[in-house]
């Protein structure tokens, strides 16, 4: 594993000075503060437009904390997944395109390390994000709710890192697969896709990563949630996307 400290500092230094920090962390970002907004703002939308239209008559629930948590992680089982999806379709084919792959592999560096830092460094990326786009949600929503179920949001945002960082192994082990940077997030929106009919069914939900999500959303509104299984899977179904990547790249001519 020749250069793998190395090459994860520099990777680290491209993404905090290049248009990737503002791409993942900033779907984050706003998926945290938009949440608890346009929840509490919501009965008062709906009122305008109900006062704009005669004879229209529309009401909602009362917001809550729970309500306003539970868009948050909504968000991000969407909206963020998306941006991984599409962000990072190129994060190792668009470097053998370009030739950068080629210059870094000249030196010592491994193949199986080059490979790793692309996932380590944006999975330090994605984490960190998430921690910092939760604090600032729980902030928030605790302004304009006052108490909510903030240690289990803290709780179910751990178990979305967990899936977050399967989707980008996905997306490591396609892109190495998959010369084109759009047929890499393709795929992966298919994967997902896949994942989203697989969360629809109770044993498939229980025993693979599709049922992640659907917990963490359980443990913010105090019901069941089963995560054990679904955890294992998903951290099962990342090392074997990143072996799948290591074995593939290792076979790749530069």
């Amino acid at each position: 594993m020749n250069g793998l400290a190395a090459f994860l500092r520099k990777e680290l230094r491209e993404t905090l000075y290049t248009w990737r920090i503002w791409v993942v962390p900033g779907f984050l970002v706003f998926s945290a503060l938009s949440a608890p907004i346009v929840t509490y703002l919501m009965p008062t939308l709906v009122s305008r437009l109900g006062s704009a239209q005669e004879g229209f008559a529309l009401t909602v629930p009362e917001p809550t904390a729970i309500e306003a948590y539970a868009e948050y992680l909504g968000n991000l089982g969407e909206l963020t997944i998306f941006a991984i999806l599409i962000a990072y379709g190129g994060i190792v084919s668009a470097e053998l395109r370009s030739g950068t792959a080629a210059l870094a592999l000249a030196k010592p560096l491994s193949r199986p390390a080059f490979v790793l830092s692309k996932w380590l460094s944006q999975a330090l990326v994605i984490a960190t994000a998430t921690v910092v786009a939760t604090a600032a949600c729980v902030a928030v929503t605790e302004l304009l709710f006052g108490s909510g179920p903030a240690s289990a949001t803290v709780a179910a945002s751990a178990l979305w890192i967990a899936y977050a960082l399967m989707i980008l192994a996905v997306m490591v082990a396609l892109s190495v697969t998959l010369r084109a940077p759009a047929a890499a997030s393709g795929a992966g929106i298919g994967v997902y896709a896949s994942l989203v009919v697989l969360a629809q069914f109770e044993v498939t939900s229980r025993w693979t990563p599709a049922g992640l999500p659907a917990a963490g959303v359980a443990w913010i509104r105090g019901e069941p949630a089963s995560w054990g299984p679904a955890l294992l899977a998903t951290a099962l179904v990342t090392g074997v996307c990143l072996g799948l990547a290591l074995w593939r790249f290792a076979r790749r001519e530069i």
